[in-house]
């Protein structure tokens, strides 16, 4: 573990790690965000850890951090790198182990103070959802929004129809 400023903020102190990530049966267990064509906030193109996939070799693992900017992957540079590109990096692997240089945000000083930030994340980089929107669903058991089931209607129906049927009887009965 190795502590050094970054060059593009003097005020930032991150930790470089080297993490060997075994593949599982899913592939590596996370997304990333990122690249110089989809830059996850303004003037940082780096490539980052969107998500780290539940029950799966990243997870398990437990080394690999979301918010965690990836430096290197399986001996390739990720510097100044296209998000699709990267994403072949990843895609390409052949072996069953991933060597990962990566670096992570521990702290930052601002007027000679130091702060810790034990969970960092790039300020923009959860803006973009991973998640799929959840499509509304149609049930044909209900109607008007969801708001009457279609038994009530259908009971009120058959009540109006009894009841009329009864009204008519009577008339014709007088």
């Amino acid at each position: 573990m190795v502590t050094r400023g970054r060059k593009d903020s003097a005020h930032l102190k991150t930790e470089s790690h080297i993490i060997v990530l075994k593949r599982g049966s899913a592939g590596f267990g996370f997304n990333i965000l990122g690249g110089v064509d989809k830059p996850c906030f303004p003037g940082n193109s780096g490539i980052y850890v969107a998500k780290i996939r539940e029950n799966e070799a990243a997870a398990l693992d437990g080394r690999l951090k979301e918010g965690d900017k990836v430096l290197e992957a399986g001996g390739v540079s990720l510097v100044n790198i296209q998000h699709e590109e990267a994403a072949d990096v990843f895609r390409n692997v052949t072996n069953n182990e991933l060597v990962l240089q990566i670096e992570r945000q521990v702290g930052c000083e601002h007027d000679n103070e130091a702060r810790s930030t034990v969970e960092w994340k790039p300020p923009h980089l959860w803006q973009h959802s991973v998640k799929k929107p959840k499509k509304k669903r149609h049930s044909s058991r209900t109607f008007n929004n969801g708001r009457l089931p279609w038994i009530v209607l259908a009971t009120s129906l058959m009540t109006i129809v009894i009841v009329m049927g009864a009204l008519k009887l009577t008339a014709v009965k007088k």
